[in-house]
């Protein structure tokens, strides 16, 4: 039985050291550039939230047509076209998510380290519906067909260096502009961006080959973001913005400062609980948990679950349930310890009894979060994940961890000296 438990502890040792191993290195990467970082910084490099990193949050929300009202399935499509937007603006740590239940036509959007609001809602919010149109004003053809977009700059003589959209078009869409412009050579053939006029040209021949190049006086940030905007696609439905939040990083700075201050602070007033009431008991649990932190915070970075101060709190909230977990076992213990059973009976007998108790306790807390995280979005979701994270985490710890640490470390003459036991 004890020689199962060393090897236990080396486990365990393992999983500790490896664990502080990823903390530090993640600790280091967060104050890297992504060019900087390499391979393992930026696997495990945190992800952290809008409250805390600073940016901007929008929440925007479908508005009915005259001829149709908005579907699920249209709403999907708008959320694939945002995230496409979105990560066109070169933003990893974004978050795009639907609203469930009442609110299901909203759409909240979180841009992390953003400073330029007003370009962000331009390149999210625009319905970008590209259109071809015919000399009496018929649409032939959409930009549904495009594959690629992107800045260039011209060739011809007379617009020299100007900035165009080059597009290029897939095998369907080359098919039909090349029908299009066979038949229309000779002619005009406008193309127009959400009902606005980019440019007329005359066809002078066929386009057969899927390519084509959009001038309209652009600048290079005007052609940059068009371009960004007909690679996503174009948005089903018509999309208001409700509201806006700004959020400085110097705000975030002082919530982590703040965030940190608080979860220390609640980390040594366990410690200290659990020595106080428990005594020698409460020192093997501060070891415990000390493990179990390290192992909880090098898992969130390993998964890129997003840091808010939700997040955290959920977090220091799980770290909780570990401590009663130790607790739930430790009150069983000393109750066998009362009947006179002999050091191994009543370590066996307190955590078997205890578990019945610890598996419904933190059961009931992973049903809530999984709600939480099905019906909530953005920050209720970071809660749900670093709770859950914590809870499983929290139990390997105070039901495997603790157990192994007492069964090697507590002496047998801890049963004629209650004080090893808090009594």
């Amino acid at each position: 039985m004890r020689r199962k438990s060393v090897v236990s502890l080396i486990i365990i040792l393992v999983l500790f050291v490896s664990a502080i191993y990823v903390d530090v290195a993640a600790i280091k990467a967060s104050n890297k550039t992504l060019e900087t970082q390499n391979g393992f910084e930026k696997l495990i490099a945190p992800k952290f939230g809008l409250d805390i990193h600073g940016g901007v949050r929008f929440v925007l929300e479908a508005v009915d047509s005259p001829d149709a009202k908005v579907s699920q399935d249209e709403m999907q499509s708008a959320l694939s076209v945002i995230q496409k937007r979105v990560n066109n603006l070169g933003i990893s740590e974004a978050v795009v998510v639907q609203e469930k239940g009442a609110n299901w036509k909203r759409i909240e959007v979180e841009l992390p380290g953003w400073k330029d609001p007003a370009k962000a809602k331009e390149l999210i919010g625009q319905t970008a519906l590209l259109e071809f149109k015919t000399e009496d004003e018929k649409v032939v053809m959409t930009g549904q067909y495009i594959k690629d977009a992107k800045l260039e700059f011209s060739k011809k003589t007379a617009t020299l260096g100007q900035p165009v959209i080059a597009f290029t078009l897939n095998t369907e869409g080359a098919k039909i502009f090349g029908d299009i412009t066979s038949a229309n050579v000779g002619k005009k053939l406008s193309i127009y961006l959400d009902s606005k006029l980019l440019m007329s040209p005359t066809v002078d021949t066929a386009i057969t080959d899927g390519q084509g190049v959009i001038e309209g006086g652009f600048t290079a940030d005007e052609a940059s973001n068009y371009a960004a905007l007909l690679r996503s696609g174009s948005l089903p439905v018509k999309l208001n913005f409700i509201s806006e939040e700004v959020v400085g990083p110097s705000l975030g700075s002082h919530s982590i400062k703040m965030a940190l201050v608080a979860a220390l602070i609640a980390i040594i007033l366990i410690f200290l609980y659990m020595m106080i009431f428990y005594g020698y008991l409460g020192v093997l649990s501060s070891v415990s948990l000390a493990i179990y932190i390290a192992i909880e915070i090098a898992v969130l970075f390993l998964i890129h679950a997003t840091l808010s101060l939700p997040a955290i709190g959920g977090a220091i909230l799980s770290l909780g349930m570990a401590v009663d977990i130790n607790v739930i076992v430790f009150e069983r213990m000393k109750e066998e310890l009362k009947l006179g059973k002999s050091l191994r009976a009543v370590i066996s007998a307190g955590f078997a009894n205890a578990l019945r108790t610890v598996i419904d306790s933190n059961l009931t807390v992973l049903v809530g979060a999984a709600m939480l995280f099905y019906f909530g979005t953005g920050i209720i979701k970071g809660f749900a994940v670093t709770t859950t994270v914590g809870i499983v985490i929290g139990f390997f710890g105070g039901v495997y961890v603790t157990h192994v640490l007492v069964d090697l470390l507590l002496p047998s003459s801890a049963v004629k000296r209650p004080s090893m036991w808090g009594i």
